[in-house]
């Protein structure tokens, strides 16, 4: 199950969109191009005849989902109603490259046998992923109510006691890479990426600890969860 770290950087599990939520969300976006389509018509007929307002209208609508999900953070406007999203495997934010292989891939996953392909391919894999999101490495993800300050606070070890105050300065970004580092080193990919990370957050901070590099880096994002939830 892909996980999300929020901006207070407190991991939630994510649930992956039901298939019926990815319909309806397609369904929605179809009557939005079908509207947008009529009123493109009706301005035409209205005598508004110009030979690009015939064009564009079709590149809008060929385009439409890589449009929105590109300019919305993996949102389209059926997406956005049903709330759900398109993000990375891993649960971090997807990016253009991932939006076109979903959408270069949707003519054979939703136009092809009438959606049956994406139906298939959702049903059979562990993931709910259609074809296009196998190749882009994505997966569509229900989203969370928004979580309050006091179940972040909540999240927090109230008798944590602040190693490195210093991490206060760290921001989001830096506290994700973190993250990386260790998580590539727990699958066992990359060990080197600790020690790294761990060198350039003690350059950062000013830190000199023997505390190993594993402990260091947890520690500093014990550190930073801690007095972020505090300053709420």
């Amino acid at each position: 199950m892909p996980k999300f770290v929020t901006s207070q950087n407190i991991e939630i599990d994510l649930e992956l969109a039901s298939l019926g939520e990815r319909i309806l969300a397609f369904l929605i976006d179809m009557f939005v191009i079908f509207v947008f389509m009529v009123l493109c018509l009706w301005i035409i007929s209205s005598g508004f005849d110009r030979p690009e307002f015939y064009f564009i209208p079709w590149v809008l609508v060929m385009f439409y989902s890589l449009l929105f999900e590109s300019l919305f953070q993996g949102q389209s406007i059926g997406k956005k109603a049903m709330n759900i999203k398109v993000v990375k495997a891993d649960g971090s934010p997807a990016g253009i490259v991932n939006y076109l292989l979903r959408w270069v891939l949707r003519l054979v996953d939703i136009y092809f046998m009438s959606g049956g392909v994406a139906v298939i391919t959702i049903i059979a894999t562990k993931n709910g992923q259609r074809l296009g999101d196998l190749a882009a490495g994505t997966v569509v993800i229900r989203l969370q109510k928004e979580v309050s300050n006091a179940d972040l606070i909540a999240k927090v070890d109230e008798n944590h006691q602040v190693t490195f105050p210093t991490a206060r300065v760290l921001n989001d970004s830096q506290i994700e890479i973190i993250r990386n580092a260790l998580n590539l080193r727990k699958e066992g990919l990359n060990d080197q990426a600790v020690i790294l990370v761990s060198q350039k957050i003690k350059g950062l901070l000013s830190i000199e600890t023997p505390m190993p590099d594993v402990k260091f880096l947890y520690t500093v994002i014990a550190d930073y969860e801690y007095m972020a939830a505090k300053e709420m």
